[in-house]
Parts: structure tokens; sequence; C-alpha cells
């Protein structure tokens, strides 16, 4: 405990306790666990988001092919509460390349 002298200077206690010591490691072990944590579930979000978003691209590469070539004929039929009388219609077409469905919406002026 400091000590406060008649001339109003603070005696002299140098250092500090273990115990400060050992709390202010404990706050920094803490610190550090949750920042590697933090860390390490963005790298793995990252790597997740790589694996989806080259998946996706595929997916769009290989239907652009399949409608490109022509192999894949369209099912189009108006999307439900679409209007035919109505400037815009927008279709549904469904795609089936390599055993997988793609759906594509589009529209057209009529």
């Amino acid at each position: 405990m400091k000590l406060i002298r008649k001339n109003g200077y603070l005696s002299d206690n140098k250092g500090e306790t273990i115990v400060e010591v050992v709390v202010a490691f404990t706050v920094l072990s803490i610190m550090m666990v949750l920042f590697s944590q933090g860390i390490a579930y963005a790298s793995n979000s990252s790597l997740q988001a790589d694996k989806n978003r080259d998946s996706a691209d595929k997916a769009m590469t290989d239907l652009q092919e399949q409608i490109a070539l022509n192999n894949a004929p369209p099912i189009k039929m108006p999307v439900m509460n679409s209007d035919p009388n109505d400037p815009v219609v927008v279709y549904r077409q469904v795609y089936n390349v390599d055993s997988k469905t793609y759906v594509v919406y589009s529209s057209s002026v009529g």
C-alpha cells in the first residue's frame, strides 16, 4: 500500500505483485485465444466461399456450353401470376444438363 508523506509525495513501492502479473497474463492469454479463433474462422469461411464460387462458376459454364450447343432444349413456361397480356412476360426455363436441373428466368417484351 502506498503511503502519502506529509510533503504530498507518494512513498516509493516499485514493481508489480505476482497477482497483478498473473491476472494480466490471463487476460492477455484469453484475448490471444479469441483472436486466433477469429482468424481461423475467417480463413475457413474464405476457403468455403472459394469452393462454393468455383462450383457455381463451373455450373454456369456447363449450362452456357449446353445452351450454346443447343443440346438442352428448355421447357419454357410463363411464371404464375404473370399475365400474357402484360408488356413484359417473365418465363421460367428449365434445362436438364448431365442429370442436373437448371432453372433460368428470362423476360420478353410483348
